[in-house]
């Protein structure tokens, strides 16, 4: 019989093979007589001329009792004469993936993020680390994961997942489950793309007093119906308080959206924000302070005194009803509904006339609320750092981001 040695060629189905294992000699027995899964006997033996004969006898051996179907499957008796050893093949771990260590990372990190937050992970980002087809984490996969985005989403896309992806190496290497790395291959990718459109044109859109005024009568004064969505329609006249609420506060649209009386003193002397209300994969969901983790208070001029006064319910006996409930279900105003079916309805005529003559104007959205009221209160002399704190932002900010020109242009040098 020819020896069946593992030199580069492939043994015949169902054979014995002797095999060289560091040094030593082993049989490697057919997968069909345990079910698929490998097993070997170690002889124990250096491999030598005299031993591989020996070796070769014994799969013989083996393979005759396989023939004549009487093969002993414990192996004892093919161990009685020369003190064999099973051995059972070492299962390689399962390859640290991609996906894997994102999902273990953001498993890790869940607890202390906000749900909108992990929504947006789990949906924006993770759902293109799954897809990804470069997933074995090497030290070379980066420029491919990069290469793969790049052609397969935008640059401002490609900069978040990188970035996230970054974090996670980094946490899996702090934390010992990525293995045979010190530095993470993603480090600096994103850093080298171009900056986000936010990022490289953070110019405000605020309103002109002119604007401010027409948007509040359009508001004001609307008395039809708006069917967007086939449904019975609502007169637009009732998102009036909210949207002169947004003028007088700066805040962002959500934190409006979640303001319950409770959050009101009873004296209107002031107003506390302390979360919001947003709707991750249209689920409503209250989230606990604001975008920077702050509860901040915020004093209430006389115009909106008058504005939360006008509104208050009688007899109001739930405190944490909604100041500015939906009008369809009571329930919270849905804000992305909102912009697409009412505000760009008003709102987008308004200013296609008033800034028809110029070149590259944005349209607007309710955020423009917020960039005309910190705008008018720097204006007004009101210093940054005191409209910082109103409306939970920087100075910094302020003057890179909210800060617009055309609130500022009939000021004059004292």
């Amino acid at each position: 019989m020819t020896e069946k040695f593992e030199s580069g060629g492939r043994a015949s189905y169902g054979s014995v093979v002797v095999q060289n294992f560091r040094g030593r000699l082993r049989l490697r027995l057919p997968r069909s007589l345990y079910g698929g899964e490998q097993k070997y006997l170690s002889l124990g033996m250096p491999d030598t001329s005299d031993n591989r004969q020996l070796a070769e006898a014994k799969a013989q051996l083996i393979e005759s009792d396989i023939k004549f179907e009487r093969f002993d499957p414990t192996l004892k008796k093919y161990k009685s004469q020369t003190h064999l050893t099973v051995i059972e093949t070492v299962k390689p771990k399962p390859e640290l993936t991609l996906t894997k260590l994102f999902a273990k990372y953001l498993e890790f990190k869940k607890p202390a993020l906000k749900a909108t937050t992990f929504n947006y992970l789990v949906t924006g980002i993770q759902s293109y680390v799954d897809r990804c087809p470069y997933q074995p984490l090497s030290e070379d996969c980066a420029l491919q994961v990069r290469a793969w985005l790049l052609e397969d989403t935008t640059n401002s896309m490609t900069k978040r997942i990188l970035t996230h992806l970054n974090a996670a190496v980094k946490w899996g290497i702090k934390f010992k489950i990525v293995k045979g790395l010190t530095v993470s291959p993603f480090e600096g990718l994103a850093a080298e793309l171009p900056k986000h459109n936010w990022e490289s044109d953070p110019e405000p859109n605020a309103f002109t007093a002119q604007e401010k005024e027409l948007v509040l009568e359009a508001f004001k004064n609307h008395r039809g119906t708006w069917n967007g969505r086939g449904e019975t329609g609502q007169k637009l006249c009732f998102y009036y308080p909210m949207v002169q609420f947004w003028l007088l506060t700066g805040c962002r649209p959500s934190e409006a959206v979640g303001l319950r009386w409770s959050d009101i003193a009873t004296d209107f002397s002031h107003i506390v924000f302390n979360g919001s209300i947003q709707h991750p994969s249209g689920k409503e969901t209250r989230v606990d302070g604001s975008k920077n983790n702050k509860r901040r208070k915020f004093p209430c001029n006389q115009e909106l005194v008058q504005l939360l006064k006008g509104i208050k319910p009688q007899n109001l006996t739930d405190k944490d009803r909604l100041v500015f409930p939906s009008p369809i279900k009571g329930g919270a105003i849905n804000y992305n509904n909102f912009s697409k079916q009412v505000w760009h309805k008003l709102v987008d005529p308004i200013t296609e006339k008033t800034r028809q003559n110029e070149q590259g104007s944005k349209t607007t959205t309710p955020y423009s609320c917020r960039d005309t009221f910190i705008s008018e209160q720097v204006g007004k002399g009101v210093p940054s750092a005191v409209v910082a704190k109103w409306c939970d932002t920087s100075e910094r900010v302020i003057n890179a981001v909210y800060l617009d020109s055309k609130i500022l242009e009939h000021l004059r040098p004292l």
